[in-house]
């Protein structure tokens, strides 16, 4: 009888445990913002791999397309760094709501020649955001309001 307990208290205790590392909630848009930038300091000293370790806990979707989302940067980035050369910070430049469940937060990632536009995605479910995604390119006219 006292081996069954411990079972059921081991399996509560992964259930409590899985809840936390998969589907971690952000309270308020400043903890999206937060997220966002802990993943652009990342991405500024080079670990693009710690991506993954710091979205995880936030990416309600398969394991499989964050890290193939992260493998994807991993690669463009390495062909673009030659003409990029070091990241040396990065700006935040429009926060836009929609209807007060979307949240997109768009970034200047900054180099000596130029800029990458970051975006970051976060939706709204009952009382907590939900990160949904990133992007990023040089396509800087998109950074003003109907930039073509």
């Amino acid at each position: 009888m006292e081996m069954n307990r411990w079972y059921v208290s081991l399996g509560v205790l992964c259930f409590c445990l899985s809840g936390v590392a998969y589907g971690a909630l952000l309270r308020n848009p400043e903890e999206a913002k937060e997220l966002a930038e802990k993943i652009l300091g990342r991405v500024m000293v080079g670990d693009l791999d710690g991506i993954v370790t710091v979205v995880k806990p936030y990416w309600p979707f398969p394991e499989e397309e964050l890290e193939a989302l992260v493998v994807q940067t991993v690669q463009q980035r390495a062909l673009l760094a030659p003409r990029l050369g070091k990241s040396v910070g990065y700006t935040l430049v429009r926060r836009e709501h929609v209807a007060e469940i979307l949240l997109r937060l768009t970034y200047l990632e900054r180099f000596e020649p130029t800029s990458l536009r970051w975006q970051f995605l976060f939706y709204k479910s009952r009382d907590t955001w939900k990160f949904q995604r990133f992007t990023w390119d040089d396509d800087l006219n998109k950074v003003f309001i109907g930039g073509q």
